[in-house]
This record gives C-alpha cells, structure tokens and sequence, in this order.
C-alpha cells in the first residue's frame, strides 16, 4: 500500500511540475493575436530603431539580424491565443505611407493612425515592439534558464540536465547567445568552483560544438564581436574559471581583439594584475601595454608563473623583460625606489633581492634564449654562479682533475674584467693563495686591485724568476693525489695507449665504417660534449667506438668540416641499425640525443636502430637478482670511504662516483672509474692525454662489462633477455625543449616532426565496451584509466616499460595498440597500422576517449561505467551480500588483534558455506582458488548500513559498492553516454 502511495505521489508532482513549467514557458513568449499582428504589420516595412539603453538585457538586438526574426514563425509557437485581427493589418498596410521607414537618426510614426487601426494594442508597447523585437527570445532563454537552474537544483544525476541543455542548444537559432544568456542568469556565476552549474554550462557547451548535434552552418554570422565581447565579460566577471573555456569556444583568437582592450584596462584600473595579465596573454593583447603596466607588476608580486602565460606567444615582450630584468640586476639598480615609484600593492620584497632577481633573469632568459650581446649584467651573473660552482668542485668535491677545472675556469670568465677579479678573490676564500697569484699574473690584473697577501706572493713568484704562464699550461696535480697514486684505487684500460686511434679525416673515417660493419662484431659505443653554462648550444665533441683489440675516437670537430650529411647517415645505417652488430652504451638516450641535436637529420634513420643495448638496463634486472657481483669488495662503499686491501689506505669517493657507470664498474670489475675528467672543454683541440684516456676507457669498459653481466646471469640461470633494447626516450623533448616551445605559443609552428598520420576507417561492426581490446603506452595512463572506467579492457603499461614490450603485448594478447607522437611511428612499423591507433596529444584525456570509442564504434551503456576493475582490469566480480562481507570483516579485525580463531561448530558451518557459495576462505580472508587476499580493511563500518550487496574483484581482491560514487561517476562519463544520442 504504501509502495502504491509513494508511486501516486511521485507520477503526481512530476504532472504538476511538468504543467508548471509548460505554463511558464508559455508565460514566457505568450502575446496577444492583435499584438502579434500589429508587430506583423510594422515589422513589413523593415523598422530599424536606435537601441533602448534601458533595456532589461544588456543590448539584446545585437545577438539578431532584425525584429522580424523573432516572429516570423509565431505559428508555430504555443500560448498564442484569440484571433488574428485581419482587419487591423489591413488598414497598417493601406497607410504604409504613415509608417515612413525608420533611420538610425529617429521614426517618423503616426500614434494616432496606429491607435485607430489598432484599437486593442499600446502605442507605447509599438514603439517598444519595434525598438526591442527580440524581447520574445529574451523571454524564451529566461524560461529555459529557469527551467535548467530547477533541473539542477533538484537532481543529483546531472546527466539529465545536459541532456536538456543541448537540446535546447541544438533548437536555438545561436547558441552561443544561450550560453551567454544562461551565464549570465545564473545564480552560481560568482562560485570560484567547477562544480557550479555556470561551468557545467561552458564544459557541455564545448562538448556539444564538437558533436554530431552541433548545428552551426552561419557561425561567422552569428559569432559575432559583440557576442565574444559579451562572452568575455560574463566570464571574468567574478574569477577567470570559466575564461579558458570560453576562450576555445567562442574562438577568440590572437588576431584582431584589440576591441577587446577596454575590459583588459577596467582590471588595470582596479590593479588587479592576475586578471590584466589572463585576459591580455590569452587574447594576445600584450603589446598594447607597456612592460610596466602588466609584467612587472607581476614581478614585484612574485607571481612568475602567471607572467610566463602573459608573455606566452610574444617574443617582442619577452625580449624587452629580459633587458629590464638585466637593468635589475645592475648593482646601481636601487629597488627600494622603483617599488615605492610603482605603487603596486602586496609586493613580495624577500623575492626581489639581488641573488633572486639575477637567478629569474638568469632562467628567463636561457628559457627564452635572449641573445648575450642584450644582457649583460645577467651574462655576468651566469659567469659569476659558473665560478662558484666550479670552486665548489675542485675544492670540496674533489670532482675535476686540475686541467678540466682550467678549461672550464677560462670558458666562464672569459673577457670579463669583474669575474677574473672575482676569480682571484674566490680562490682567497678558499686560501689557496698561490693559485690566485697564478691567476692574477695569467690575466695581468695590477696590484692595486689586488689583496695584500696576493700582491706579496706575486712578489716570491718574480724574486723566483717564476715566469708567468697560462693556468692551464702548468702541472697543478701534485696539489691533489697523484694520477700514479690514484690508479692504485680507479679502474684503469687494459690496452695500451697506443691502440686509441683518432679518426679525424674523411678516409679514415670511411675505413672505420667498413670495419665497424662486418657481422659479429660488439660494440661499445661513447660520446662526449662540452658542458654548458649559460643558454649556449652543446654539440658531441667526440664519439668512442671501443672493439676487443682497438677504441677508436671520432673527432667530430675536425670531421664536421669534411664530411657530408650522407657521410653521416652511413653512420647511422651501417653500424646502429645494423642487426648483425651488437651495440653496448650505458645511459644511452643522452649519447643518441645529443647526435640528433648534432645532426637533426640523424633523427629519422636513429629510430630503427637494431641490437643497441642500454647496460643500465640489462645491469638493474642482473643485481636486483644478485645483490653483489663481487663478494670481495661488497663493504668497499660506505660513507666513510674505500679501504685498499693492499695498502690500508682509506680514500673518499663523492657521492657522484658512487653511482651510474663508475659505481656499476666497481660492483663488476672492483674499481670505480675516475670520472675528474668529465666536465672538460671537449672541443678544444689537441685534447690532453688525460682526456684520451678518460675517453678511450669509457668506451673500452663496456665491453668488459658487459661480459661479466652476461657471465654472471648463465651461472645464476636467470631466465631475462640479454639483449634489451634501447627505448625511445631519446626521442622526446627535455623539459626546457617543452618550455620553450610553450613559450612560443600554441600559434607559431613547432618544430619539425614527422607527419600526423591518419587513422585508417575502422569497417567493423558496433561492439560493446568488453569486446575492444587496447594496451596504452606509459605517457597515455590517464586515457587508459577513463577507458578502463567506461569498461574497455584496457592494459596500461607502467612507466618503466619501453615501447618494445607494449609490441609484446599486443602480439600476445591481440590488443590494439593506442600510442601518440614519435612512438607511434615505431610502433606502427613493427606490427602494422591496423593494429595501432594514433591518439592525438593535443586533445584532453576526455576528449581523447570520445575519439577512440567514436573511432571503434563502442556504445557505452551506464551498466557499462565501474563495470571493470580500475585496478587490475579485471571484468570478474563476486557478488556477496552485506552480511557475509560484515562477518569477514570482524574475522579480519580479530586476525588483525591476533585473537584465536572461533572453532565452533556455527563457525564451521559458515566457512563451509562461504566456501560453497563464494569460493572465500574465511579463515585466511582470500579466495581458495587464487589464494588472493580480500581487501576487507578498505570497506569503512558505516556502510555496512547503507549497501546491500558488494562486488570483490577475484583478480585483486579489491571491494567495491554502488553508493552516491555511482552517480557521479554517470555524471562525469554523460560525454560518453550521450554519444549516441
């Protein structure tokens, strides 16, 4: 019976509702038939009057071609009572002559011919019928926006509503002034949230414009500048949430918004910066303003990240901020002044000191690669950090033997006066008063700007016929350990120097490639590169390629002025894509990088490198089943130091010895490497004898290496590929190659990358969500995820696993591989376009869905959405009602307590019952087949209350319930569920 009441009720208040608001829509464009022809009447001869200022909506007629537009089909509009009053439209167009056609300049209207003619109609609502005719529409948006606001109020599942919404977009002669109409009328616009039914209205309205309900055929008619700049408005009326979408939806471009400048000057008024910089940086407006009105603001607010996006896209700006921020960092800048000059309110003055200024013009300018000639004080600032740092290295690291170090001194101070006194100054610090006289004679600085101490040991050094020579000329090793002493604790080569040959013409450099070709051979392969301080361009310098019996060093200085891009490639085909060779490097992206940087058109050729191994790799999965290699030396790192077994010497290695290919040398061969000369200047020629063999022994290690991994995984049986492939990393943008290309603004070209490939037309059948097989790559997990969640099977690969196991993957398990950008190339290649799909990256992962699901023809039902296990993939749930889950619950608590298990008869009735029934063993909380532990802990007691039945995934043990998450999972995959509407 009372089943019976509720449905009465509910069937009821839904009629009444529904009766109610047909009423107010009625209400809303109801006229009378004398009205209506009265307005058929004067709207024939075309009225045209000034617009009312008064109006209720903001300038409505901007959003209609004319008046007559909103009544041209009355007909056919509901509540639209009595009976056309022929006569009255007769006697109008009989005195047509009265109603002059009227001008921007006033009407010439005759009331009292109107009055007769029209005995049941206002002349004051004539004239406001001809002046504002579209107040018709206006009423017909207000009862959609009430009737849209009600439906949101009241219903939790928000899908409905959308549904509504773009029904009433698709019906809508402009949309885009509904949804500046419902923006504008809605009662949540303030709300700084996205949850709000403002921004809903913006985020359906953007997935409406790309749907196949879109009927927009006239949008440069009725997308007109008054609308954008209404959007505009409305939208940074209270916060910017809602600006970015309205931004890609009412297409406001770069170009031609200068209209725009107003809005963007009324925040400035206000000074409110973070709202002038959105609007100005989106709408590329930035050179309407002086880099004092907007960007420095910014500055003085520590808001650096806001002014990255207001500068995005516009390197004329970027430039003249450089050069202020460079003007900052003059030591006579007084800032103290310039903030109190500016009157800009909340600056941030801790962030405003020297060092933090230099240190954001410094970044700033290598992200927007400001020529050096521009800056100069930030030019020195980036000498000056160079110096420091390499003191630091050569005095409390030890890291850099004596010659690195001078090459490297001599590139950061170059010609400036200020940073060799500040040399000579810093070596003081460190007391190291006889390298600073060194230095101070080598550059010639006078005594008088030099320290007494210095003056007085430049002075022993003359009265010792000391003659003054370069730095980098003179022996300075005995003030360190010796390179004798040192090769008692480093790994040193087994060949003798005379087995390094320099390659550095172009024949010598043909005979190696013919060599280096022939079947069998192994590899190892090298490089080296000058390192950068400052924003200049890095280049390989030299390549090692290292055989059993000889390592050969490519002078790529020398060879780069001899040899041709062909002569290049031959390099790239006949030895790294050559299967019939196999190639060892160790942290082998950065070398394959930095040759593509070197030689661009490598890149293409590079991506079928053949039989290249990455010992990183083959070395993880070797010592995480072994833990040491060699037992002999495995208490030989610790913090304290290395113990010599032969001579009880104790000798600290840095932390940075202790790890990549030096600590992996110790682990396999006993020793470290020396890594002193890494950071050398290796493009300066002749290179030194301690360069050559650093640089040989690179190289010539890896084969022993690799050797001894391959050695030590047959011994130990390990059943791993010994041969793994190098990844594809190489390939991607370093995180500054990303920035600055963001700095560069979405509407300049990127770089050049190989073509976006079409999909190929999918010609199967519609299928359900379960039967489309995918596995996505490590960059496209988040797709993955909405998939999964939409009940496609979907196998995620981790962020460890390259791109040649996602192949495995989808060979094995007949999957459709979703990839994106340069891996998809690879991929497509080795297993075929019509088992790829290429997933477009500019697209949100939301979007990125719709495309993949609209591509296969997968129809998501809502009994689809949760319908497989976001953790493990798995499709299989056991069903199990609320009270068994609650007993297993309470056993779980009392293993947990360590209580003893009940060993009563009821106890043993019911584990055979849940045995029976679900397969669970009771005792252990998992499942007797798989033995997978349940995740009883995860379920909170007070939803035992609420919920009737749970699902447990049999593959992981994870527990889920339908609750509240249901709905607001539907809400969130509506985009999905109405496709097919």
């Amino acid at each position: 019976m009372i089943v019976w009441v509720i449905l009465i009720f509910s069937l009821m208040r839904k009629y009444i509702s529904k009766s109610y608001i047909t009423k107010t829509s009625n209400k809303a464009v109801q006229v009378c038939g004398a009205e209506l022809d009265a307005v058929d009447s004067l709207l024939k001869v075309k009225p045209f009057l000034p617009r009312d200022s008064s109006s209720t909506f903001s300038q409505p007629r901007r959003y209609f071609h004319t008046a007559s537009t909103c009544f041209t089909n009355r007909s056919n509009e509901v509540g639209c009572g009595g009976k056309r009053n022929t006569s009255g439209i007769n006697t109008i167009r009989s005195n047509s002559k009265t109603f002059n056609t009227m001008s921007s300049e006033g009407a010439h209207f005759n009331a009292e011919e109107f009055k007769n003619a029209n005995p049941n109609v206002s002349v004051d609502w004539a004239i406001s019928a001809m002046r504002g005719g579209d107040e018709r529409k206006r009423q017909q948006m207000k009862a959609q926006s009430e009737y849209l606001n009600e439906m949101w109020a009241e219903r939790k599942d928000k899908s409905l509503v959308y549904k509504q919404f773009r029904d009433f977009l698709t019906g809508s002669d402009n949309p885009y002034v509904l949804v500046v109409f419902l923006l504008n009328d809605s009662p949540d616009l303030h709300v700084h949230k996205m949850s709000t039914f403002s921004y809903g209205v913006c985020k359906e309205f953007e997935g409406w414009l790309s749907s196949s309900q879109c009927n927009i055929r006239n949008k440069s008619q009725i997308l007109t500048p008054e609308v954008k700049l209404d959007a505009v408005r409305v939208s940074t009326r209270y916060h910017t949430v809602l600006f970015q979408l309205v931004l890609k939806t009412f297409e406001l471009k770069y170009q031609g918004n200068g209209y725009m400048l107003p809005e963007v000057k009324k925040f400035l008024e206000k000074q409110k910066y973070n709202e002038s910089a959105i609007l100005a940086g989106n709408l590329g407006l930035q050179d309407h303003f002086r880099i004092e009105e907007i960007a420095v603001p910014l500055i003085l607010q520590n808001k650096i990240n806001l002014l990255e996006i207001y500068l995005r896209g516009n390197p004329g700006q970027q430039t003249l901020l450089i050069q202020f921020l460079d003007k900052m960092c003059d030591k006579s800048f007084n800032i103290n002044n310039f903030v109190s000059a500016m009157e800009v309110p909340d600056v941030k003055m801790s962030h405003l000191q020297k060092k933090s200024i230099s240190k954001l013009a410094t970044r700033l300018a290598k992200l927007y690669e400001t020529p050096n000639d521009l800056i100069p004080n930030i030019v020195l600032a980036r000498g000056h950090g160079a110096l420091k740092y390499l003191l630091y290295k050569r005095y409390i690291e030890n890291g850099m033997t004596a010659g690195s170090w001078e090459d490297m001194v001599q590139n950061a101070v170059g010609d400036n006066e200020f940073l060799k006194l500040e040399l000579v100054e810093q070596l003081m610090s460190y007391n190291e008063v006889k390298a600073a006289a060194k230095w101070a004679n080598f550059y010639s600085l006078p005594d008088e700007k030099l320290s007494g101490p210095i003056q007085q040991e430049r002075k022993r050094m003359t009265e010792g016929e000391m003659t003054p020579q370069p730095a980098s000329e003179e022996n300075w090793e005995d003030e360190l350990l010796q390179v004798d002493d040192m090769e008692a604790h480093y790994y040193k080569l087994k060949l003798d120097s005379s087995k390094i040959q320099f390659v550095d013409t172009k024949e010598k450099y043909h005979e190696l490639i013919s060599l280096l070709s022939k079947p069998g051979l192994t590899v190892g392969v090298d490089s080296e590169w000058k390192p950068s301080f400052g924003n200049s361009i890095q280049r390989i310098a030299v390549i090692q390629l290292a055989i059993v019996n000889q390592i050969y060093l490519l002078d790529m200085i020398a060879l780069d002025a001899v040899l041709q891009e062909n002569d290049w490639i031959l390099l790239a085909t006949a030895l790294f894509c050559n299967e019939e060779v196999l190639k060892l490097g160790y942290g082998f992206d950065s070398d394959v990088k930095m040759m593509v940087k070197t030689h661009p058109f490598l890149r293409e050729h590079l991506m079928n490198m053949k039989r290249t191994v990455d010992l990183e790799k083959l070395a993880a999965k070797v010592i995480d089943k072994v833990v040491n290699l060699m037992p002999d030396t495995g208490d030989d790192s610790d913090d304290e130091g290395l113990e010599d077994k032969d001579s009880g010497i104790m000798v600290k290695f840095q932390a940075v010895e202790q790890r990549g290919l030096s600590e992996l040398v110790r682990q396999c061969l006993g020793k470290p490497l020396n890594k002193g000369e890494q950071m050398s200047d290796w493009e300066r020629r002749p290179l030194r004898q301690t360069q050559i063999l650093y640089a040989a022994l690179d190289a010539f290690v890896l084969l022993e290496v690799y050797e001894r991994l391959v050695e030590t995984a047959r011994r130990e049986k390990m059943n791993i590929d010994l041969e793994p492939s190098v990844s594809v990393k190489w390939n991607k943008e370093s995180k500054l190659e990303r920035l600055r290309a963001k700095a560069k603004g979405p509407h300049l070209p990127k770089s050049a990358k190989l073509p976006t490939p079409e999909n190929a037309v999918y010609l199967g059948m519609e299928m359900e969500p379960g039967q489309l097989r995918v596995v996505v790559d490590s960059m496209l997990q988040g797709l993955g995820r909405q998939l999964r969640n939409c009940g496609v099977d979907v196998h995620i690969l981790n962020n460890n696993n390259d791109h040649n196991e996602i192949i495995q993957v989808a060979k094995q398990e007949n999957r459709i591989v979703l990839s994106s950008g340069t891996p998809y190339h690879m991929i497509c290649s080795r297993i075929g376009a019509e088992k790829c799909f290429h997933v477009k990256n500019s697209l949100t992962a939301k979007e990125q869905v719709v495309d993949v699901l609209k591509h296969f023809k997968v129809r998501v039902r809502k009994q689809d959405i949760l319908s497989r296990c976001k953790v493990c993939n798995s499709d299989f749930f056991q069903k199990i009602p609320n009270r068994d889950v609650m007993i297993l619950s309470e056993i779980a608590s009392k293993m947990k307590e360590g209580k003893t298990r009940d060993r009563t008869p009821s106890h043993d009735q019911w584990q055979a019952y849940m045995s029976a029934t679900h397969g669970i063993d009771s005792r252990s909380v998992s499942f007797m087949k798989t033995g997978i532990d349940i995740m009883i802990d995860t379920v909170p007691c007070k939803i035992f209350d609420k919920v009737d039945f749970f699902y447990i995934c049999v593959k992981c043990g994870k527990i889920f319930w339908e609750g509240p998450h249901m709905s607001s999972a539907c809400e969130q995959f509506a985009h999905v569920l109405n496709l097919q509407s």
